[in-house]
C-alpha cells in the first residue's frame, strides 16, 4: 500500500502529540481546532493506520502514532535544514558551513580556525554551535551540523572520525595560588579546597595516567566556558587541555598555565559524514585547525600540543 500524506498534516500531527491535545496544537499553530482534527483524519486515511487511541479523555498515540511521531521530528528537521540551505544558496551563492564544537575547543580555538578557513577559502556564511562531545555525533549524523569537533568517537557506517589533534592536560592556576610558581604540578599536591573541578567537555575523561585525577574531589565545579572565571574568583587551580589553557591564559593575565608531572591527554577528532561532498570542506578545515593549533605551540605549550594527521 502506498502511503501519501502532505507535510503540513504531518507537522500538525507532530504538534498535537507534542502539546497533548488538538486545542493546544490549534493555538500553537494559529489554526482552528476543526482544521487540526481534519488534518489528523486526512493523515490517518493516507497512512491507513489509527494514530490515536480515542477511548480516553486525552489523545494518546497508538504504537503507529508513537513511531510516526519519532520519525516526524527527523523529517521536519530535515526540511528546515533544506530550507536554510536553499536560502543560503539564494543569498550567498553557496550553502553555509555549520560547525558544532565541544566546550573544550570553544573558548577561542574553534572560532579562530573558522576565521582562518574563511580567509583562505573566501567569504562563506557559517555558524558555530556548542554541543557536548557525545551530542556532536548526533548533530553530524542527523545533518544539523556539517562538521563536528570533539573528543568522542564510535563505530558508525555513516560517519568518519579523523583524529587531528592531541593536547596534554595542564594546570591553570591563579598567580596567588601556592602552586603557581612550580615548574610542573603533581596532581597529589593540589589541595582539594582550592581545586575547581572541570566538567570534562561534558564528562569526557582524558586518557593516560589519570588515577590521581580521579581521586581528586572538590566541592567546586564549573563548565569549561565558566572555568576561568571561577578559578579567578576563588584564586584556585584547575586542569584543562593545553589548547584551552593557552586561550584562557591569553585572555586572563592573572592566570598561569603549568605542565603536569603525570601524562594525560585528549585526542580531538574531526567528525564528518562519509559522503564525498563533505571531504573537500573537511580537508580545508583541517588545514585551518592545524594552523590554529600550530600558532599556539609556543613556550610552555610547545610540547603539550601535537598535530595528528
Amino acid at each position: 500500500m502506498k502511503r501519501n500524506f502532505n507535510i503540513h498534516d504531518l507537522r500538525i500531527f507532530y504538534t498535537v502529540v507534542m502539546t497533548g491535545s488538538t486545542r493546544q496544537a490549534a493555538q500553537a499553530m494559529h489554526l482552528t481546532q476543526p482544521a487540526v482534527s481534519h488534518a489528523i483524519s486526512r493523515l490517518e486515511a493516507a497512512t491507513g493506520v489509527l494514530l490515536f487511541d480515542r477511548s480516553h479523555k486525552t489523545l494518546r498515540p497508538t504504537e503507529a502514532g508513537q513511531y510516526l511521531y519519532s520519525e516526524a521530528k527527523f523529517v521536519l528537521d530535515e526540511l528546515v535544514r533544506i530550507d536554510e540551505a536553499l536560502h543560503s544558496i539564494e543569498q550567498f551563492g553557496g550553502r553555509s558551513l555549520r560547525i558544532a564544537t565541544s566546550p573544550a575547543l570553544a573558548l577561542d580555538y574553534a572560532s579562530d580556525a573558522v576565521r582562518r578557513y574563511v580567509q583562505a577559502n573566501g567569504t562563506r556564511p557559517f555558524s558555530i554551535d556548542l554541543e557536548s562531545s557525545v551530542q556532536l555525533i548526533s548533530a553530524v549524523e542527523t545533518m544539523r551540523a556539517d562538521v563536528g569537533l570533539g573528543a568522542v568517537s564510535q563505530d558508525s557506517a555513516r560517519l568518519s572520525f579523523r583524529p587531528f589533534l592531541r593536547t596534554e592536560v595542564m594546570a591553570i592556576a591563579h598567580r596567588d595560588h601556592p602552586l603557581a610558581g612550580a615548574s610542573a604540578v603533581a596532581v597529589v599536591d593540589i589541595a582539594p579546597d582550592t581545586y575547581v573541578q572541570p566538567l570534562w567537555s561534558d564528562y569526557v575523561m582524558p586518557q593516560g595516567d589519570i588515577a590521581d585525577t580521579l581521586q581528586l574531589r572538590s566541592g567546586m565545579q564549573a563548565h569549561m566556558t565558566l572555568l576561568a572565571g571561577t578559578v579567578r574568583a576563588v584564586r584556585g587551580i584547575s586542569l584543562v587541555n593545553a589548547l584551552s589553557a593557552s586561550d584562557i591564559v591569553s585572555a586572563y593575565p592573572d592566570l598561569v598555565a603549568l605542565p603536569l608531572t603525570s601524562r594525560q591527554w585528549f585526542d580531538f577528532l574531526l567528525i564528518t559524514r562519509k559522503e564525498s561532498a563533505n571531504q573537500d570542506v573537511a580537508e580545508r578545515l583541517l588545514e585551518a585547525l592545524h594552523a590554529g593549533a600550530q600558532a599556539r605551540r609556543q613556550g610552555v605549550y610547545a610540547d603539550t600540543i601535537q598535530l595528528l594527521d
